[in-house]
């Protein structure tokens, strides 16, 4: 095995552009759960050295004809479509359109990945993806130990904000249970390093005290146990863990307890205005979500446009603001589009969903694989946290569910994985 993957690595340097173009897709990998600045380079890089492959075997005319069939082209213009006329029409349409820029960024990265990736480099950039979030899970598990032992509450973050944290490592962690429920046969050894891998994610996911990292987690866990019905025992086994972890870890940290007891309680602040939220926290989102539904009654077309919500905030939501703040996430994407894009924009971004979770279960049920499984586990997980968040506008967590994606229809392609 050793030797297999020292051979790889040869191959991958003996021509320049395909170094340059591999260095790329492994600062893109490895940086994910740590830095944007790294993860836009890293994936500018790997387009840079692809386009540059391409016109040195003079095949770059083909790249068009190969966006046009890329299986998101159509959902993805017609979300930037919707984007652009909610700009248009928005509060400020110079803001907004400069706005659409990361959305036309992501969508690039996203084609690039699909263009270029090729077996050997997407082996290997996907074992530098996991291992790079093992090392933030250790990070952020390190930092909560270190909390406990000084009698002090210090949520799992690594380098990030723990809510951040906890998404990260909910892609990691059905990455991980992925590699451990697919068919492939894996040496003892690998086995051994997976299962190490994925109840330290796990530990990390409680550690980071994050209610839609829990609500992930048991998402990722349900997923698994209904597309893949051989290995039942892996997921329960982990089910199980999770169970004995968080009771564990919760009897050390009072803290922990109440934010998994409280889950229910949100929920029902949320569906009941009468009942009390039963946190600042839940408060806080709550209070969010009905400025947002504000914003969306007054512009249910197009929206305010994009990147404004900061700015019509004081004018929705009376004071004292929450945590004394204006802000600028409604800690929810399909409010928080609805309040900037509209229900046109809004539907725009239920087609692109739609689009990904299509797109993943059609390429695992064309190959069946480790690497296929992933994609279609993680979509479920993380269409739910975008329901308390905005992660779709994120890069750490964006950006590793379209790789996540990317994955999975390379490896889904005729030429085999």
């Amino acid at each position: 095995m050793l030797t297999r993957q020292i051979m790889n690595y040869r191959e991958l340097l003996k021509d320049k552009a395909r170094a340059v173009q591999t260095a790329g897709i492994f600062m893109f990998s490895a940086a994910l759960p740590f830095s944007v600045t790294f993860i836009q380079g890293g994936i500018l890089l790997f387009m840079a050295a692809g386009l540059w492959r391409r016109w040195k075997e003079s095949n770059i005319k083909t790249i068009p004809a190969e966006l046009s069939g890329n299986p998101l082209a159509v959902p993805w213009a017609v979300y930037f479509a919707a984007g652009l006329l909610a700009a248009l029409a928005g509060i400020n349409p110079a803001k907004s359109i400069v706005a659409l820029n990361s959305d036309l960024l992501t969508f690039v990265s996203f084609a690039a990945l699909c263009l270029f990736l090729e077996p050997e480099q997407r082996g290997l950039a996907v074992k530098v993806y996991l291992t790079s979030i093992c090392v933030a899970a250790i990070l952020g598990a390190g930092q909560s130990v270190y909390g406990l032992i000084n009698a002090q509450d210090i949520r799992a973050h690594a380098t990030s904000h723990p809510v951040r944290l906890g998404e990260i490592m909910i892609i990691g962690l059905a990455l991980a249970l992925s590699r451990l429920s697919a068919p492939e046969t894996l040496s003892p050894r690998v086995k051994k390093v997976l299962y190490a891998t994925a109840l330290i994610i796990l530990s990390t996911i409680i550690l980071s005290q994050t209610r839609g990292a829990y609500l992930g987690a048991a998402f990722v866990f349900a997923s698994l146990l209904i597309i893949r019905k051989p290995p039942k025992r892996v997921i329960l086994a982990f089910v199980t863990a999770a169970l004995i972890l968080g009771a564990a870890i919760s009897s050390l940290n009072p803290e922990i307890h109440r934010k998994i007891s409280s889950i229910y309680g949100g929920v029902n602040s949320a569906v009941n205005s009468g009942v009390q939220a039963p946190d600042q926290s839940v408060n806080t989102r709550l209070i969010l979500w009905k400025t947002g539904f504000a914003m969306i009654k007054d512009r249910p077309v197009l929206g305010a446009g994009p990147s404004n919500v900061k700015r019509l905030f004081p004018a929705y939501c009376a004071k004292p603001y929450p945590e004394d703040t204006v802000w600028g996430s409604l800690h929810n994407i399909y409010i928080h589009q609805a309040a900037e894009r509209g229900l046109v924009g809004l539907g725009a971004l239920f087609l692109l969903f739609g689009g990904m979770f299509v797109t993943a279960l059609r390429s695992f049920r064309a190959r069946p694989s480790d690497l296929t499984l992933w994609a279609l586990a993680v979509m479920p997980a993380w269409f739910v946290m975008n329901m308390t968040e905005i992660s779709f506008q994120h890069v750490h967590t964006s950006y590793a569910v379209f790789f996540a994606l990317a994955v999975s229809i390379t490896v889904a392609k005729p030429k085999g994985y």
